[in-house]
């Protein structure tokens, strides 16, 4: 990694740490997978939650705030404090983007999950669980060199269960503003 390089990266690590949510969840460092041995990730992201009619709606976004070749994220929706009702269906669809002039972007993700590439620096990850109170999905982001910053939307929805009802779309936004 340049030294250049490395700068910008400092740089806007900072503006993301500076954008995390006060009211939010604080960073959490994690070893990535995609680093060298020794290496710790720190993680930004958000969490926002709803109150439904049989629980709390829970949707949230992470990502790393620097990288080497590779950017950890997860994505999360799920339903806590529910009295032991399980949801019918419940979905996570996160957009994974690359920031930045000529910016493009390669994502990994679980298998259960699928991806499709909306443009060169912007693909969107859905799975969508039965019977279910959780949805979980995680990968890398793999920027090119012209990305200045990554971000990820992770929007949740789903169908209560029994006849409680539809719960529409949720987002949680973890990059710069």
């Amino acid at each position: 990694m340049t030294t250049t390089r490395r700068r910008m990266a400092a740089i806007v690590a900072g503006a993301l740490l500076a954008a995390t949510p006060v009211a939010g969840p604080a960073p959490v460092a994690q070893a990535a997978s995609g680093e060298e041995p020794g290496e710790v990730t720190v993680m930004t992201g958000d969490e926002s939650r709803w109150s439904v009619g049989y629980g709390t709606f829970v949707v949230k976004a992470w990502h790393c705030t620097m990288y080497r070749s590779a950017c950890d994220w997860r994505s999360e929706t799920m339903l806590v404090n529910n009295g032991g009702r399980i949801m019918d269906w419940i979905q996570n669809r996160s957009e994974l983007e690359a920031h930045g002039p000529s910016a493009t972007i390669t994502i990994s993700k679980n298998p259960e999950a699928t991806l499709t590439m909306k443009s060169r620096s912007l693909g969107e990850v859905r799975w969508k669980r039965f019977v279910s109170n959780n949805v979980v999905t995680r990968g890398q982001m793999r920027p090119s060199w012209s990305t200045a910053w990554v971000s990820v939307r992770s929007c949740g929805s789903g169908d209560g269960p029994g006849s409680y009802g539809y719960v529409s779309e949720k987002c949680a936004y973890a990059g710069a503003a």
